[in-house]
């Protein structure tokens, strides 16, 4: 069996840190702005909620109140003129020491990414199932791939053999 590597990749990370420390931000669409105030500061992070009204990061502040009235603006704060992303780190090392009781070798990849090699897990978890002959796409069916191209029928890509 080849190497069996995720990506972790924390969609809305900030802003779901700010809901976390802020629960009043909670069930409201919520944005995370630069600690610089220009039109209400530069997005950086925007969660599903506020994405529904058109939101998007590199929008300003002021432009997201506008699509969006009742959107809640967490600023990064600001510490010797710089954005302080220490309250970011903090959470982020708490997402890695859970991730990384899941597997022998994590790669942090960003402050909300990861990668994660779980070859060996995955290497246990067939042994255990008993499985014996080679493990093919259409046994898992739940399985859902993200950014692979499609291989072609009785093709084989990415170390995934495809049933025809």
């Amino acid at each position: 069996m080849g190497r069996v590597i995720v990506l972790v990749d924390m969609d809305c990370f900030y802003a779901q840190v700010e809901k976390k420390l802020n629960p009043s931000m909670k069930g409201h669409p919520c944005a995370v702005v630069q600690y610089k105030t220009y039109r209400g500061g530069s997005i950086i992070a925007v969660d599903y909620e506020a994405r529904k009204y058109g939101v998007t990061r590199m929008m300003y502040g002021d432009d997201a109140e506008k699509k969006c009235p009742g959107i809640k603006l967490a600023r990064i704060p600001e510490k010797r003129g710089k954005g302080d992303l220490t309250r970011y780190r903090e959470a982020s090392s708490g997402v890695m020491r859970v991730l990384s009781r899941f597997c022998k070798c994590l790669e942090r990849a960003s402050i909300d990414e990861a990668f994660l090699d779980i070859t060996e897990e995955v290497a246990s978890r067939i042994e255990r199932m008993g499985f014996t002959s080679e493990i093919t796409v259409s046994l898992l069916p739940a399985t859902h791939l993200a950014s692979l191209p499609e291989p072609a029928n009785g093709c084989e890509q990415g170390g995934i053999a495809v049933d025809p």
